[in-house]
């Protein structure tokens, strides 16, 4: 791996609707250390191999490959490789997607700092490669650079906030079977502890996959499943929407018009206008 950094003054849009990247760089060795250091915009830091510290306020962790590092605007931290060194990875972004991504889970203050276990390892492999990509797009000039350099920078982003420890219990598990078999039932009318004794996982083993995998809750989850079932119902058949709330788990229509409504901002009426694609019902 080459040693690189390169910076970038994106599009103003990007900085003010959208997503930035500001600058990323890749670097391996006896890097210097710092403490005391305070950015106007977020970074993330992937250490791939070796070892050091990383502080934030006031706390002090030992980091060793494959680790996470999530820094914050206008929160002091510190870094460094340890005798042995290091290969970092880093990225800086900015503007109000940053936020939206904190809030849906992506990465948060509580845990600045995430130690990988072998399991994540094809994980990081991914993002990794997306660097190559991302050094191209903040070298190429205008709008299309800055446009590349952000879907590149949300890429990596989503990647290294999907990275999690897994447990003893969780390590076997195939979380994408899981998901599978939520999605297969989520329209029928069980309870938390009758869905995950369907999957054969206790309640907070559910709670936590689910939320790891997604961000949300399972019965949050639930309700997006069966709101996108409903919508497809919508759009592909001529079905009654009494009907299409049956199908999608909803015994009363009058709730599931509303909750379909709260969640689309459409009524299923308004909804199957705008997107129906089966012939109206005669």
């Amino acid at each position: 791996m080459d040693d690189w950094s390169t910076y970038r003054h994106p599009a103003p849009p990007l900085r003010d609707l959208g997503l930035a990247c500001l600058g990323a760089g890749e670097q391996s060795g006896l890097l210097p250390s710092f403490a005391d250091r305070t950015l106007s915009s977020h970074a993330v830091v992937l250490v791939s191999e070796g070892s050091g510290h990383f502080a934030v306020d006031g706390r002090r962790y030992e980091v060793r490959a494959p680790a996470v590092i999530w820094l914050f605007p206008g929160v002091s931290h510190g870094y460094g490789p340890g005798p042995r060194g290091w290969k970092e990875h880093w990225l800086l972004f900015t503007g109000p997607m940053a936020r939206a991504m904190q809030e849906m889970g992506c990465f948060t203050r509580e845990h600045p700092m995430l130690l990988l276990d072998d399991s994540s390892t094809s994980g990081l492999a991914d993002v990794l490669g997306l660097f190559p990509l991302l050094r191209s797009a903040l070298s190429a000039s205008g709008t299309h650079g800055d446009l590349d350099a952000s879907v590149l920078s949300q890429r990596v982003l989503v990647g290294a906030g999907m990275q999690r420890n897994k447990g003893p219990q969780e390590a076997g598990r195939d979380d994408d079977q899981l998901l599978a078999r939520l999605s297969e039932t989520a329209h029928l009318p069980l309870s938390l502890s009758q869905l995950a004794d369907s999957l054969q996982v206790s309640v907070p083993e559910l709670r936590h996959s689910v939320q790891a995998a997604t961000g949300v809750g399972p019965k949050e989850l639930m309700i997006q499943l069966r709101i996108s079932r409903a919508q497809s119902l919508l759009a592909d058949t001529a079905l009654p929407v009494q009907r299409i709330a049956s199908l999608a788990g909803y015994e009363d229509p009058a709730y599931f018009s509303r909750l379909f409504t709260k969640k689309t901002g459409r009524s299923p009426s308004q909804f199957r206008r705008e997107h129906q694609r089966a012939e109206p019902a005669r």
